[in-house]
C-alpha cells in the first residue's frame, strides 16, 4: 500500500497493482476498499490449522448466544416496558462484552496497526479504512445476529417500530465495533505502565472467572432485577447509551418521535465522538511508531530493579538458570501479566458464586490459580524466542535447562497456589475438602511443571516484539492461534492429571474409609512428582533432538501457507483442489466437535457431576440436574463420555489431516 499511494495521495504510476481493489483512474484507492479486501484475503487464505479450528469454534458459540439473544424479542413480556428494560440489559452486557473482547484477543489479528507505521495516509482516513475491515468477519456477523433482538422485539409492537429498530440495530453495531478499537487503543496505551498490567490482567481474570463460575451469581442479579431495586436498575440501564436504541423503538411505539430521533441522534452523535477518540489515539501511535524502542521494557525493569532477588542460588549453571528464571518471572512484564491473570482468575472463580450463596468453590481457588498458571505458561520458551541459542550453544545445558524453568515455575506458582487455599479454606470452613484440596493441588501442580516446557517445545510460538507498539496487540497472529488451543489442552490435561488422586478420595468417601480418603493426598503427591520427573525428561528429548529447528521457528515465528505452490498439472490441480476442500470441510468439522466436546465435558459433565453430589438444589444451566435425582449422574456422565468422543474424533481428524499433508 505504500507503494501504491504517494504521501499526498496521488496514485503512483509506477507501482504495482493492489491486489485488495480496482485502481481508479482519475484519483487515489479507497483505503477503506483496500483493507476490506486485504482482510477478506487474509481470511481467505488462513482458514487452516489452529486458527480455523479457533475461529470455527468461537463462530459456532458466538452465533449460538447471538441467536439466542434474538429469539429474547418474541418472550411474551408482560408490559413493553418490562420487555425495552430486560432487553437494554441484555444489550448492556454486549457491549461490556465487545469492549472487554479486545483485552482476551488482542484485537484485530489481521490489520495490526503496526503494519501501518509507514503507510503515507492520514490518520482520519487510515482510521476509516480499518473501521470499515473490521465489520468484516465473524465477531461482527455475531454482533449483527445479536442486535436483531431490536427488529424482532419492534416487529411484535408495530410496523413503525420495526421501522425504526433498522437503523437502530446497525447504530448499535456501530457502536460496540468502535467502542472495541477505542478501547484496546485506551488499554494498550494504558498497558505500556506498570498499573496498566494490572489493570490488563484483573480484567481479563475477571472475564474468565465469570465464564468459569459467573453462573452461580445469576440468581443474585435475578433478584437484583426483580426486587426493590428493579425500577432503578431498569431506569439505569435505559439511560445508559447501550439501551438508546430499544428506548428509540419503544417511542416509536408510542409516537413519540422527538425522544426516538433524539435516542437515535445520540447515538450517531456518540459514535462520531468515540470515533474522534479513536483517530486521536492512533495518530499518536502512528507518530510515535517504534521509537521509543525498548523504554517500556526498560521503565518496568527500573521499577524492579531495586527488588533484585537475593543471591541465595548455588554458584552452578542450574543455580543462574533458576536465577535467571526466577527474575524474568518477577521482571518480564508478559510473565508477571500472565501470574496476576492467573491469580485473579482463581479469586474471582471462587468469590463470584459466594453472590449466589454457594462458598463450596471457595476453597479451590489455588487449584484453579495452579491450572491457569499452566495453562498461560503454555508457551514458556516462546516468551524468551530467539535466546534459544544460548541454551544450543552449551554443551549439555538442556537437561539444566529445563529441570531449572520447571523448578522456577513450582517456586513462583507452588507456594501462591498454597497459600491462597490455605487461607480460602480457612475463610470458609470445610473439613470434607481438606482431603480433595491436598490430593489434587501437587498432581496439579506437576502437570503444569512438566506440561509448560513440553508444550512450548512441541507446538513453538515466539512471542513477537513488537517495541513501542500495543502491548496487547502483540500476540494475534498465527502463534497466538497456536497458543490459545495449547493452552487449552494444558488445561485439560492438567485437569486430567488429578482424577488418579481424585479417584482415590472420591473411593473412600464412597466406601466411608477416612484412611483411604487421606491417602489420595500420597497418591496426588506421587503423582505430581512422576509427571514434573516424566514430562520434563520428553522436554529435554526434545530439546536436544530438534533444538536448531525449534530455534529456526522461535526466530522467524509461526508461519503457515507462506511458501510459493508448486507449479502442477491439470490433474494434480484437481487433486490438490479436492484436497484442500476436504482439509476445510474437515478443520470445519473439528472446530465443531471441539465446541461440543468442551462443553460436554466441562461443564455440562463434570462440573454438572460434582454439583449434583455436592448441592442439587443449584441447577442453573446444567441439564442433567433438571431431571430426577436417579438420572443426574447417569446423564452428566453420559455428557462428559460425548464430550471425550467429540475430542477423540477431532484427534483423529488431526492424524487423518496430517497424513494427507504426507502425501
Amino acid at each position: 500500500m505504500a507503494g501504491v499511494l504517494k504521501p499526498s495521495g496521488v496514485p503512483n504510476p509506477g507501482g504495482p497493482r493492489h491486489p485488495g481493489g480496482p485502481r481508479h483512474p482519475g484519483g487515489p484507492l479507497n483505503p477503506a476498499v483496500v483493507l476490506t479486501g486485504m482482510k477478506l484475503a487474509v481470511l481467505r487464505r488462513s482458514m487452516s490449522g489452529p486458527r480455523a479450528a479457533s475461529l470455527i469454534a468461537g463462530g459456532v458459540g458466538g452465533v449460538l448466544t447471538a441467536v439466542g439473544t434474538a429469539l429474547l424479542g418474541l418472550v411474551d413480556f408482560p408490559a413493553p416496558e418490562s420487555g425495552v428494560g430486560t432487553i437494554a440489559l441484555v444489550l448492556l452486557v454486549w457491549t461490556v462484552g465487545w469492549a472487554l473482547g479486545p483485552i482476551l484477543t488482542g484485537g484485530d489479528p489481521t490489520l495490526r496497526l503496526s503494519y501501518f507505521t509507514l503507510v503515507p495516509l492520514p490518520p482520519r482516513r487510515l482510521a476509516l479504512g480499518l473501521l470499515a475491515a473490521s465489520f468484516v468477519g465473524i465477531t461482527p456477523l455475531v454482533g449483527l445476529i445479536a442486535f436483531s433482538v431490536l427488529i424482532v422485539f419492534g416487529a411484535g409492537l408495530g410496523l413503525l417500530p420495526a421501522l425504526v429498530a433498522v437503523p437502530a440495530t446497525l447504530l448499535q453495531l456501530l457502536l460496540v465495533v468502535v467502542l472495541a478499537k477505542l478501547s484496546l487503543q485506551c488499554l494498550g496505551s494504558v498497558a505500556r505502565s506498570r498499573l496498566g498490567w494490572e489493570l490488563s490482567a484483573l480484567l481479563v481474570g475477571l472475564v474468565c472467572g465469570f465464564l468459569n463460575t459467573g453462573w452461580f451469581g445469576l440468581a443474585f442479579f435475578f433478584e437484583l432485577l426483580g426486587g426493590r431495586w428493579a425500577p432503578v436498575i431498569g431506569t439505569v440501564v435505559r439511560a445508559l447509551p447501550s439501551g438508546w436504541s430499544v428506548v428509540a423503538v419503544d417511542a416509536a411505539r408510542r409516537s413519540d418521535w422527538a425522544l426516538a430521533g433524539a435516542c437515535l441522534g445520540g447515538l450517531l452523535a456518540l459514535c462520531a465522538l468515540l470515533f474522534a477518540a479513536w483517530t486521536a489515539l492512533l495518530s499518536r501511535q502512528l507518530a510515535r511508531g517504534t521509537a521509543d524502542g525498548g523504554r517500556t521494557a526498560d521503565r518496568w525493569s527500573a521499577t524492579r530493579r531495586g527488588a533484585g532477588l537475593p543471591r541465595a542460588f548455588p554458584d552452578s549453571p542450574a543455580g543462574a538458570v533458576l536465577g535467571k528464571e526466577l527474575r524474568l518471572w518477577a521482571r518480564d512484564p508478559r510473565r508477571a501479566r500472565f501470574l496476576r491473570i492467573a491469580l485473579w482468575t482463581g479469586l474471582f472463580t471462587g468469590l463470584l458464586p459466594l453472590l449466589g450463596g454457594f462458598s463450596t468453590v471457595l476453597p479451590w481457588t489455588g487449584v484453579v490459580l495452579a491450572l491457569y498458571a499452566g495453562a498461560l505458561g503454555s508457551s514458556l520458551y516462546g516468551l524468551d524466542a530467539g535466546a534459544l541459542w544460548l541454551t544450543l550453544v552449551a554443551p549439555g545445558a538442556e537437561r539444566i535447562d529445563v529441570r531449572a524453568r520447571q523448578w522456577a515455575w513450582l517456586l513462583v506458582v507452588g507456594p501462591a497456589a498454597l497459600l491462597l487455599t490455605v487461607a480460602a479454606t480457612l475463610a470458609v470452613p470445610n473439613g470434607w475438602v481438606w482431603p480433595w484440596l491436598l490430593a489434587t493441588l501437587p498432581a496439579v501442580l506437576g502437570a503444569g511443571a512438566g506440561l509448560t516446557p513440553l508444550t512450548s517445545l512441541l507446538g513453538p510460538a515466539p512471542f513477537p516484539d513488537l517495541p513501542g507498539g500495543n502491548p496487547l496487540d502483540g500476540f494475534s497472529d498465527e502463534s497466538g492461534d497456536q497458543v490459545r488451543m495449547q493452552s487449552l489442552a494444558v488445561l485439560l490435561l492438567q485437569l486430567a492429571a488429578a482424577l488418579p488422586a481424585a479417584g482415590v478420595v472420591l473411593a473412600g468417601t464412597l466406601l466411608h474409609n477416612a484412611p483411604l480418603r487421606w491417602a489420595g493426598t500420597a497418591v496426588g503427591l506421587g503423582t505430581g512428582l512422576l509427571y514434573a520427573w516424566w514430562l520434563g525428561r520428553a522436554a529435554r528429548h526434545r530439546l536436544e533432538i530438534w533444538g536448531p529447528e525449534l530455534l529456526d521457528v522461535m526466530r522467524k515465528g509461526v508461519r503457515r501457507g507462506t511458501e510459493p505452490a508448486p507449479a502442477r498439472s491439470p490433474e494434480e490441480q484437481e487433486r490438490q483442489d479436492l484436497l484442500d476442500g476436504l482439509s476445510r470441510r474437515r478443520t470445519a468439522l473439528a472446530g465443531l466437535l471441539v465446541t461440543v466436546g468442551m462443553l460436554s465435558v466441562a461443564p455440562q459433565g463434570g462440573v454438572a457431576l460434582a454439583m449434583s453430589l455436592l448441592a442439587p438444589a443449584n441447577r442453573s444451566w446444567f441439564l442433567a440436574l433438571y431431571l430426577p435425582p436417579e438420572w443426574q449422574v447417569p446423564v452428566a456422565a453420559g455428557f462428559v463420555l460425548l464430550g471425550t468422543v467429540c475430542l477423540f474424533v477431532v484427534y483423529r481428524l488431526i492424524r487423518a489431516e496430517h497424513a494427507t499433508a504426507r502425501e
